[in-house]
């Protein structure tokens, strides 16, 4: 893990973002990805004022990536809490998953939220082993917020109060 390299996510980093994107929405790869506006939604005009992100590199190698968004209601995203809570979207790349990079990131993402005052939320898939994660970082299951996602499981909303 001393190898693991965490930066903040830059303007010029969007096209390494959308590989995560995929990762973080079960696509086959970015093109994918871009092609669902509810998917795309997360990345489409980075880096607006309020994104914030992180990105995970072992030898200069992108592996894994995290990042906030402030949506507004007009968005209509699938999960929405309020005007200070960013949703999250994170993605490792599937040959480093277990190491505590998904954790690593989270933990810069929260710190930076703490730092700017807001909130987190996110919406998982119900049978996303990262569930428990999210639950050991302080994320809290919304009660009824379960919705059937576009592939017609279930997904949950969780949120991390600033």
């Amino acid at each position: 893990m001393d190898d693991i390299q965490i930066r903040p996510a830059r303007q010029d980093d969007l096209e390494i973002l959308w590989d995560f994107l995929a990762i973080a929405a079960y696509e086959p790869d970015a093109a994918a990805a871009r092609a669902l506006p509810v998917v795309a939604a997360h990345l489409a005009g980075w880096k607006r004022s309020q994104d914030f992100g992180f990105i995970a590199e072992r030898d200069g190698v992108p592996i894994g990536a995290t990042w906030a968004r402030q949506f507004s209601p007009d968005e209509a995203p699938p999960f929405y809490v309020d005007e200070r809570t960013p949703e999250l979207s994170i993605g490792v790349k599937d040959g480093v998953r277990g190491l505590g990079i998904g954790e690593r990131l989270l933990r810069e993402l929260i710190a930076e939220a703490g730092r700017r005052e807001v909130g987190l939320c996110l919406n998982v898939r119900d049978t996303n082993p990262a569930l428990r994660l999210y639950e050991r970082m302080g994320f809290e299951i919304v009660e009824g917020s379960a919705v059937r996602n576009r592939v017609g499981g279930l997904s949950i909303g969780m949120v991390l109060r600033g």
